[in-house]
């Protein structure tokens, strides 16, 4: 059993040292996380004396370490349990420039001490060696995991949001009741208390567990937390520029259309009765005006519905295909290939829906085109959509810098995805977007 304890106990600090190295990089964003890699630093030297207890226990009397290494690595570990706990009162700012000097002054004081006992004494090395780990656990491991439990719940009050922190308070409650009694069992280990080895390495397993466990459910959460709230600013921000940009254009384009219509309809009103005939022409002018403002108008509904499809790809873009021949009389096509992976979210899916409808729109207000076809892709690793048309082509409207295009990379960088654009002059567009799932 103490051979299975051991080996457990090993794994699972080794396992929270890898956790918290992961997450720590991953949650740059989350000081909570920022400050972890001294909880890494810890667990990776309980793993290591855990392991090397280990195999100097199955092939006596060969270790992995030499004896006197073993309380060292030991106080090392605690001391970056003290450091943690430490700097969990102090100002970020102090603690990037002090904690380091700190950790390795406490480091430096153990060895010395440590190192200065082991050869004063040469004759009674082994009893030097437990009395070294004796004092590991009592003056560091106590303080040190009592401190970090105390550090980590004053630095989650400081750093998180009251709601947020509610959200994850099951999981914070479980570091830090695991790690403060990490700390006090650490005098229970103490010879004098007469605990057994297999109970003491099962122990170590549990508190290892509990430790990684609870930081991977607290750091996921606020940083799953973190992203929605991004994904919503980006869609009021996207929001925002879609309305910037009908605004503009309609401020531009069709109000600017009636303006022009309504002087052309005073300047025919005083030649009514001497010059019908021109009267009539200027008559013709306005009523092609108005009619291809009322065509406008609708393409700008098509574009401005608030209804988004809610649907597979497939179903959305046939959906979008189908108002936009309604809307202009184009001719469309959709042709899809590949095998259909429904691993996109909505979120990704209406980016990609909002792409579709900003592109068929720049082809109704500028390209001159006859017909649209799309070509939907599904790959192994990424979906490949083509959207072209036999328009004039982008180069001869220089419209290449337009606000609606500017909208469509936006969009095309919140899906991590590339944007490819092919034009010549009465040759058409198309545009190749690459999606990654």
């Amino acid at each position: 059993m103490i051979v299975l304890g051991r080996f457990l106990h090993g794994l699972m600090f080794f396992t929270l040292s890898l956790t918290v190295f992961f997450l720590q990089s991953r949650s740059q964003r989350i000081l909570l996380a920022r400050r972890l890699y001294w909880l890494g630093g810890f667990a990776i030297c309980e793993a290591v004396v855990a392991w090397n207890n280990l195999f100097a226990g199955l092939t006596p009397p060969v270790a992995l370490l030499p004896a006197f290494l073993g309380p060292l690595i030991l106080g090392i570990g605690y001391s970056f349990l003290i450091v943690l706990g430490i700097q969990a009162f102090l100002p970020e700012e102090t603690v990037q420039i002090q904690g380091h000097r700190w950790l390795a002054g406490l480091i430096s004081a153990w060895v010395i001490v440590d190192l200065a006992a082991f050869l004063t004494f040469p004759a009674q090395r082994a009893t030097v060696i437990q009395i070294a780990e004796m004092l590991a656990h009592g003056l560091l491991g106590f303080p040190g995991g009592v401190l970090a439990a105390i550090g980590l719940r004053r630095q989650s009050h400081q750093t998180l949001e009251a709601a947020l922190r509610k959200r994850v308070r099951p999981y914070l409650r479980l570091v830090e009741i695991t790690t403060g009694a990490f700390g006090a069992l650490q005098v229970f280990y103490l010879p004098m208390h007469g605990i057994t080895p297999e109970l003491v390495e099962w122990l170590w397993a549990l508190m290892g567990t509990g430790l990684t466990l609870g930081i991977i459910r607290a750091l996921n959460t606020v940083q799953l937390e973190i992203e929605r709230w991004i994904e919503g600013v980006e869609r009021l921000q996207a929001l925002a520029a879609d309305r910037e940009r009908i605004g503009r254009d309609l401020h531009d384009g069709i109000i600017q259309s009636i303006y022009a219509a309504g002087l052309l309809l005073e300047s025919v009103q005083p030649i009514i009765p001497s010059d019908p005939m021109r009267a009539q022409a200027q008559l013709g002018r306005v009523m092609d005006n108005l009619n291809e403002t009322i065509q406008d108008i609708r393409r700008y509904i098509f574009d401005l519905r608030s209804d988004m499809p809610d649907e597979d790809l497939p179903s959305g873009i046939k959906r979008l295909l189908r108002d936009f021949h309604i809307n202009t009389l184009l001719e469309t096509e959709l042709e899809i290939t590949g095998v259909p992976v429904e691993i996109l979210s909505m979120e990704r899916r209406r980016h990609i829906f909002q792409i579709v409808r900003e592109t068929l729109a720049n082809t109704a207000r500028h390209a001159r085109a006859r017909w649209v076809k799309i070509h939907l892709h599904y790959g192994e690793h990424a979906l490949d959509l083509t959207i072209s048309d036999d328009g004039i082509g982008m180069e001869t409207l220089q419209v290449s810098k337009g606000y609606g295009l500017r909208n469509i990379r936006e969009r095309v960088r919140l899906l991590d995805g590339t944007l490819r654009i092919e034009s010549a002059p009465n040759e058409g567009v198309t545009f190749h977007l690459n999606v990654p799932y």
